[in-house]
């Protein structure tokens, strides 16, 4: 598999699993929902809020535009409803991104700031970084779902390629 094939199909798992995890969020009580736990970015809804911002912020890097965005919060996002909102936005700027991109453009030097520090990374490496930047707090997530007495839907990478099969 070339990496421009990987990288798409990493892209095409990472909503698959975003979409399970949204799906059983909006199962979850407002008090689930905003429940604390000693893990991840505090919450269900903070956690997911977090990996949406962090796509926005992936895909302002990667397009030049990352200057001035920072992760929302509640206050810029405060239900699923609006969650969903801002991800759609973000995921037809990721399907702009990813339909043009090319085996040149994914060795390009892109820079994030962060934390008033300058880190440079292949557009390459930074794509990959969202989808297992996601499947890291995913795993969070799960816990956070256990320890409700719920559980989050298998995600595994296997099971979307067997279901892509129809097995």
């Amino acid at each position: 598999m070339d990496n421009l094939t990987t990288i798409r199909e990493a892209h095409q798992w990472l909503r698959w699993l975003t979409d399970r995890s949204l799906q059983a969020a909006q199962a979850l009580s407002h008090e689930e929902l905003h429940r604390s736990f000693p893990i991840g970015l505090g919450s269900v809804f903070e956690t997911l809020l977090h990996l949406m911002g962090a796509e926005r912020i992936w895909i302002g890097v990667m397009s030049g535009t990352a200057n001035g965005l920072v992760m929302p919060t509640q206050a810029d996002c405060s239900t699923l409803d609006a969650l969903k909102t801002g991800w759609n936005s973000t995921r037809a700027d990721w399907d702009r991104f990813l339909a043009n991109l090319t085996a040149a453009e994914c060795q390009r030097i892109v820079e994030r700031v962060r934390d008033g520090k300058t880190y440079k990374q292949r557009v390459e490496d930074a794509c990959m970084h969202v989808p297992t930047h996601a499947l890291y707090h995913n795993a969070q997530l799960s816990f956070m779902f256990r320890s409700m007495g719920k559980s989050l839907p298998d995600s595994s990478w296997i099971l979307w390629a067997r279901e892509r099969l129809g097995s």
